[in-house]
């Protein structure tokens, strides 16, 4: 048992689905299976209940995920404590962000990251913006990618990474479709399937509602923008996202209309106020501006 095991069994445990993890973690679906299952014969015990679609875990799944969680933690904050004895291209960082990194072309940095530093190890963790905030607090990550919108306070060293809008998304044969730019205050009847990706994000929809007027009626939340699509496809409501992110994604039956009196938020790269960064966060915090401003 290893700490790459243990991080495995962690990213199954929080997707709940074998091929969501294994894009995480950027490794293949057959190899994460034969981890998990290398995992669970060195226990002794099955980990997960399982069906067709997904993997819950089990009474011993939960009480492993514990001591797994905080191993982990463990291992993280022992490897950026041993950060000052190493030279500035080896070493290792973790970093957390949310669940951006392709639609911002972030998994691409890390890559070229890793390319020009191949002895620095990068961990990271995709989670909602308040939870990647709670473990930058608690030193867990090095760094964070999150929308400034999330941020409790002023405490942290923020630099900004891109600017976004959000958007009005729907069906392309509903009567708004065809709205450029959208007066938000059309939609007040709508039924709205919303992004649950904590404090920040959905505060800006509710806000964007607001100063149009209404108060949205909120059909669905849901944690996957790929559901959230899928929905407003089939013409079950309407949503707002932002528009970097759904420009990703492309679906014949959806369109997205920029909105009359524009709501943006600003993705920016995080630590806290007088955090000392190793040589390893100092080197992608820079590989990183730079890559942005391409």
């Amino acid at each position: 048992m290893d700490i790459e095991q243990l991080r495995y069994f962690l990213a199954v445990s929080r997707y709940r689905n074998m091929t969501l993890a294994a894009e995480h973690l950027y490794i293949s679906q057959s190899s994460l299976s034969k981890h998990i299952v290398q995992l669970e014969e060195e226990v002794g015990l099955k980990l997960f209940d399982r069906n067709e679609r997904t993997l819950r875990l089990n009474s011993a799944g939960h009480e492993f995920f514990s001591f797994a969680e905080e191993l982990v933690a463990k291992h993280g904050v022992m490897m950026r404590k041993m950060q000052q004895y190493r030279q500035p291209d080896e070493g290792h960082l973790t970093l957390g962000s949310i669940p951006i990194m392709s639609q911002y072309d972030i998994h691409r940095a890390i890559a070229a990251f890793a390319k020009q530093y191949p002895d620095i190890t990068i961990q990271t963790f995709e989670e909602k913006g308040d939870h990647i905030v709670k473990m930058l607090d608690e030193e867990l990550l090095d760094l964070a990618v999150v929308r400034t919108v999330t941020l409790p306070s002023n405490a942290y060293k923020v630099i900004p990474l891109a600017d976004d809008e959000l958007v009005f998304v729907t069906n392309t044969n509903h009567p708004l479709a065809h709205k450029k730019p959208l007066p938000l205050r059309e939609a007040a009847e709508e039924s709205f399937i919303l992004l649950d990706s904590g404090p920040g994000l959905y505060d800006l929809c509710l806000s964007a509602c607001a100063k149009a007027g209404f108060s949205p009626t909120i059909r669905y939340q849901h944690t996957r923008i790929e559901s959230i699509i899928g929905f407003v496809a089939e013409n079950i409501g309407v949503s707002l996202l932002m528009k970097k992110v759904i420009s990703f994604f492309q679906h014949p039956d959806i369109v997205w209309l920029e909105l009359e009196e524009p709501a943006t938020s600003t993705l920016a790269l995080v630590f806290p106020h007088g955090k000392k960064l190793s040589p390893s966060a100092n080197l992608f915090r820079n590989f990183l501006i730079k890559w942005f401003k391409k």
